[in-house]
């Protein structure tokens, strides 16, 4: 219990298409925080969820020369 596993995240950004545009590579990421938003039954806002992580390389290609 308690352990954080380290793991290599991929993040693709696309575009209106549907093709990636932009692609990041995350080595030996961990979360550090996560937050979300108060739900209120009397609200209407959108529910946003947030992830901090940490991490020992990040590599940034562009998508569509992958």
């Amino acid at each position: 219990m308690n352990t954080i596993t380290r793991r290599t995240i991929t993040i693709r950004l696309l575009d209106e298409s549907g093709s990636v545009a932009m692609q990041w590579q995350v080595n030996n990421a961990w979360p550090t925080k996560i937050t979300s938003t108060d739900l209120k039954s009397d609200g209407n806002e959108v529910a946003v969820d947030t992830i901090e992580i940490a991490h020992e390389q990040l590599i940034i290609t562009n998508g569509k020369a992958n």
